[in-house]
């Protein structure tokens, strides 16, 4: 990416990788398009070496691709340990049960229907290794619903959401009543206007080679 990186685009990026570096780490970011919301997250999340995704918004995606595409970070999150951020925009909302998934999964961890009853015990000893190893205690023999909670623990830890929403429009105030999690489970950084300094960076930079 072509970047320019000016003091207040520095102190939004700070702000990102603090977050996702949180264990249980989720943030929304809050300003209108072109503001460089993901931009600065791709780049936070390379910084702080985790995996990044994005789904890939086609015609036909809908709620079972996207529980399909949660299913595989929880994969990655959770047995696997590894850091993930998984960044969603609100022109990618195609519909609002998509945040109804994100609300229950960033107030619960969990998303009614994602994992199916039968693969709950598989997922669990999977995570037995991982969990003496946390724990450990060696030769410990825990139960399936304590392996699923530590699974679910391990997955807030290192799943972090960051939301990319712009204020514009009633939308955005009526997903606030709607889906409270969303916001009371995020840390809320406003993308206000770049300041003078900001624009004649950029301008500089692109019309330094003419």
């Amino acid at each position: 990416m072509n970047l320019v990186i000016f003091d207040d685009a520095l102190k939004h990026l700070l702000r990102i990788c603090r977050i996702i570096n949180t264990p249980s780490g989720n943030i929304l970011l809050v300003g209108v398009g072109g503001s460089g919301k993901q931009s600065l997250t791709k780049l936070a999340s390379y910084t702080c070496k985790q995996i990044f995704f994005q789904i890939s918004l086609t015609k036909t995606y809908n709620d079972n691709n996207l529980k399909d595409d949660i299913k595989n970070l929880y994969t990655e999150a959770g047995p696997k340990g590894n850091s993930v951020t998984f960044i969603l925009t609100d022109s990618e909302v195609k519909s609002e049960s998509f945040l109804e998934a994100i609300n229950s999964m960033l107030a619960t961890g969990e998303i009614p229907g994602l994992i199916p009853k039968d693969e709950k015990d598989v997922v669990s000893l999977e995570c037995k290794n991982v969990y003496i190893k946390d724990t450990g205690i060696k030769g410990a023999d825990p139960t399936i619903p304590e392996l699923w909670t530590f699974f679910i623990n391990r997955v807030k830890d290192c799943l972090h959401m960051v939301l990319a929403f712009s204020p514009v429009g009633v939308k955005f105030r009526e997903r606030a009543q709607k889906f409270p999690a969303v916001f009371a489970s995020c840390s809320i950084d406003w993308f206000l206007p770049w300041p003078e300094e900001a624009l004649v960076s950029v301008s500089s930079k692109k019309m330094g080679g003419f």
